[in-house]
This record gives C-alpha cells, sequence and structure tokens, in this order.
C-alpha cells in the first residue's frame, strides 16, 4: 500500500476492478433512483390532474359569465331600442317596467310587471313596446301591476287608419298575434297592409301610438260590415320590457273633473 501510494504502481488494477464493480454499484442504486423517478412522475401526474381540474372549473365558470354577459348585452340592446322607440315623446314622463309572468289562454291575456303604486302607477295606465301599443293596467298593487293585453276579448280601443282616418272599435281575438276591427262598413276604405294607430279619443291611449297592421279582409256575403283582422305590431308573446306612460293619472283627472263642475255652477244656463 505504501509503494502503490508513493509510486502508483496498482492504478491499472484499482481501475479493472472498479469497471468490474461498476454494474453491482449501478444495480444497488437502481431501486432508489427508480423510487425517485416513480415519486416525480406521481407529483407531477397529481399536479397535472389538478391543474386539469382547476382548469375545467375556470372554464365552466369564464362560459357561465359569458353566458351572462351576452344576456346582458341583449337586455341592453333591448333597452336601448324601447328608449329609442319613435312612440316616445320627450316630453312624456315613462317608467320602464319588467314582465314577471304572463299569462295568455283564449280567455285570458294578461301580464304581470314589476312596477306598482309606490311607483304611480295606476289602474287605466296604458303601456308600450318598442313598436306599439300593447294594453293598459287593471290593477295596480304596490310593487307590482297586472296589464291586460290588447289581445284580451274583454279590451276594446278606438283605432284609426293611417291612410285614410277610418276609425273602428279594435277588440282582442284571444291571440296574441291576432285583434280584430268591428263594424268596418263593407264599403269602407281598407286595405291589407293599412296601419293603425291610437286615435286618442276613447279617452284612456294618447293619440298617434302605433298599434296594428291589417293583415286580413273578408267581405262576407250578405253582411253589412267586413271581417277585418290585424296583426299587433308588438310581439306580445316575447316582450320583457314594457313603458308605462303618464297620461291621465288620477291626480289629473280629479282636477279635470273639478274644473268641469265648477265651470258649469258658473254657468248662467244652470242658474
Amino acid at each position: 500500500m505504501t509503494i502503490d501510494h508513493r509510486y502508483q504502481h496498482l492504478q491499472v488494477v484499482r481501475s479493472t476492478l472498479a469497471t468490474a464493480t461498476y454494474p453491482l454499484q449501478y444495480l444497488a442504486h437502481l431501486p432508489s433512483a427508480l423510487s425517485e423517478l416513480i415519486s416525480e412522475n406521481l407529483a407531477s401526474r397529481n399536479e397535472l390532474i389538478s391543474d386539469n381540474e382547476t382548469l375545467r372549473e375556470q372554464a365552466l365558470f369564464n362560459q357561465a359569465k359569458l353566458q351572462r354577459l351576452a344576456l346582458l348585452e341583449q337586455e341592453n340592446a333591448r333597452l336601448r331600442q324601447l328608449l329609442a322607440s319613435p312612440i316616445q315623446t320627450s316630453n312624456e314622463k315613462v317608467l320602464i317596467a319588467e314582465i314577471l309572468a304572463v299569462d295568455l289562454h283564449p280567455f285570458k291575456q294578461l301580464i304581470t310587471i314589476n312596477k306598482g303604486s309606490q311607483q304611480g302607477v295606476y289602474p287605466g295606465q296604458p303601456l308600450v313596446a318598442a313598436k306599439g301599443i300593447i294594453g293598459q293596467v287593471v290593477d295596480a298593487y304596490p310593487m307590482h301591476s297586472t296589464v291586460l293585453l290588447i289581445s284580451d276579448p274583454n279590451h276594446a280601443l278606438l283605432a284609426e287608419s293611417n291612410r285614410t282616418n277610418l276609425r273602428a272599435l279594435l277588440v282582442g281575438s284571444g291571440k296574441s298575434d291576432r285583434v280584430e276591427l268591428k263594424n268596418v262598413s263593407s264599403s269602407a276604405d281598407i286595405k291589407i297592409g293599412d296601419l293603425l294607430h291610437t286615435s286618442g279619443l276613447d279617452g284612456r291611449y294618447p293619440p298617434n301610438y302605433p298599434i296594428a297592421e291589417v293583415t286580413t279582409i273578408n267581405n262576407r256575403p250578405g253582411e253589412a260590415f267586413l271581417h277585418v283582422e290585424a296583426r299587433p305590431l308588438a310581439d306580445l308573446d316575447t316582450i320583457r320590457e314594457v313603458l308605462l306612460l303618464w297620461t291621465n293619472p288620477p291626480e289629473v283627472e280629479s282636477t279635470l273633473s273639478n274644473e268641469s263642475a265648477s265651470v258649469e255652477n258658473k254657468n248662467p244656463a244652470n242658474e
């Protein structure tokens, strides 16, 4: 050992022995290396699974958020269309209401809106959509109201033709896509495509608001009146928001009645 330490005569022998024993060292270290490799792979796999689950949840969340944003975008578009409607005038007080419930049956055409007497809503108040008249309030509760649609068989208003100023009674048919004109003479000047608007003479709806378009005219033999059908301009079965108009609120009607009574009392003919 001393000679080898000083003169390095056994270097070749040590190299030969090291080369011969290397496989044994490798085999002895192999289980530890495999264990570390397997642990790393399992850790990486668990991290990948965890990351995939997180990404999947984030994707679902983003998807739901995008859908919500799409709905909000559609709602904003409807509101912009409603507020930009040509049937609205700048000097009128209006209030946007959202539809809460719909009750469409052949003998009942009603909707419920989320505005009530606390917001100033009153029975008889007219409502419009972006394209035309849709109905009037029949019951006003503190937080909500019930609206009778123009398609209800019990609803009627005095309509007027844009083209000829022909006036006729417009009544509901029980179907959301159809209304009827009553007592139209067989000699009346009316055509398919004529637009009907409010006359303002019924004391309920303000004048010159669009209502419907004439779609069918039947001249039945032996009858003095035409059978005329029209399609409401507002999509009564798909609307989501409406505008409440203040035309003759209760306090105004009360004031007008008092003024009328005062004028009658001052009339010399009454004395």
